[in-house]
């Protein structure tokens, strides 16, 4: 449960204790705060609202990076846009507020949801049996960032994304998403969306993991099943060469 201020200012960011908190300055306007085993404590601005009777949650930024002046400019954006009946999340390829992030233009391939798409399309489906595994998780993962540039995509950006879902705690998910952003980027860059990745890490964001019995889900269950059958194929493919291999001395003696 939020708790509302009576007024929000810079110096009040600064000081307040974890917790989640809305400002009075802007509806739907929220600043929640939270301890990081990593980078310590986290001031988050989100924006709130509500579209045809479902809640939406948009990340606009960490303070002091983005100040709190900017969040309530993105915020009033967003609200700007709900009085228009446009959904914000669906809308931030619009021109917004000169404090935002800059977003493509409609129908940019440059943009983060298109570079997925692309990557899924060219590459994962061409070298993996079930690459819809992988797809799921760029896209849910990655949903913030969907209508991004991906050439506005900073590390540090990449460092809070991992950072937080290993806080949920999910460091397993962290290493797999760290494994595909890197995929992702130099497959941009193969294919000239970027200049260069965002990706530049030393370790393994969730660590190593260590090995654990666990039951297989319908997808996985799905591709060891396929394997075995192939391992089958091949088992019985060797044992008739075996069998016509000890006959053909016997069919020479005839």
């Amino acid at each position: 449960m939020s708790r509302p201020l009576a007024r929000l200012t810079s110096a009040a960011v600064k000081k307040l204790g974890v917790g989640t908190l809305t400002d009075p300055a802007v509806t739907g306007l929220v600043l929640r705060i939270r301890k990081t085993s990593t980078r310590g404590i986290v001031r988050e601005f989100r924006f709130r609202y509500k579209f045809k009777r479902r809640t939406g949650v948009i990340t606009l930024g960490n303070f002091p990076g983005l100040s709190l002046a900017d969040a309530r400019a993105r915020a009033q954006w967003f609200r700007d846009l709900l009085q228009e009946g446009i959904d914000p999340r669906s809308a931030m390829n619009r021109p917004g507020p000169r404090a935002a992030v800059e977003l493509p233009a409609a129908g940019n391939s440059h943009n983060v949801a298109a570079l997925i798409k692309d990557f899924t399309e060219r590459h994962l489906r061409q070298r993996r049996k079930h690459p819809e595994y992988a797809e799921r998780i760029l896209q849910k993962e990655l949903a913030d960032w969907a209508h991004r540039d991906a050439r506005t995509i900073k590390p540090r950006e990449v460092i809070e994304l991992l950072d937080a879902i290993v806080d949920r705690p999910a460091p397993v998910m962290a290493n797999r998403v760290a494994g595909l952003l890197s995929q992702l980027f130099r497959y941009g860059i193969h294919r000239q969306v970027v200049e260069s990745s965002p990706v530049q890490l030393l370790f393994r964001p969730g660590g190593t993991e260590r090995p654990r019995q666990r039951s297989l889900d319908d997808e996985e269950l799905a591709a060891l099943l396929a394997d075995l059958d192939e391992v089958s194929k091949r088992a019985k493919r060797d044992a008739l060469t075996q069998w016509a291999d000890h006959l053909q001395p016997l069919r020479d003696s005839k």
